[in-house]
């Protein structure tokens, strides 16, 4: 399906259309995926890809630091953790 638009005769530099009318009338042919909250083992499940091990790659492996603790919050990654708070878990 498409559609025919028409720019509206309007001052200024925006330019404005205006739909006319349906050029090809008919279903579209791919309609937008829908977007819902899962956790990640449903997520594997319902992916395209069927994915086996998770890992990142990198040419010497990840760098692990064991000097981490809970006794302090990094700021970097503290950011991170209000964001994810608030997509997962806010009202």
């Amino acid at each position: 399906m498409s559609t025919v638009f028409r720019r509206l005769p309007l001052g200024g530099k925006a330019a404005i259309f205006q739909a006319v009318k349906t050029y090809r009338p008919g279903q579209a042919t791919c309609a937008a995926p829908a977007l819902a909250k899962m956790s990640v083992a449903e997520a594997l499940v319902a992916s395209k890809t069927k994915v086996t091990f998770l890992e990142a790659e990198t040419l010497k492996g990840l760098p692990v630091s064991t000097e981490m603790t809970t006794k302090t919050i990094d700021p970097y990654f503290a950011c991170y953790i209000k964001d994810l708070d608030a997509a997962f878990f806010g009202k």
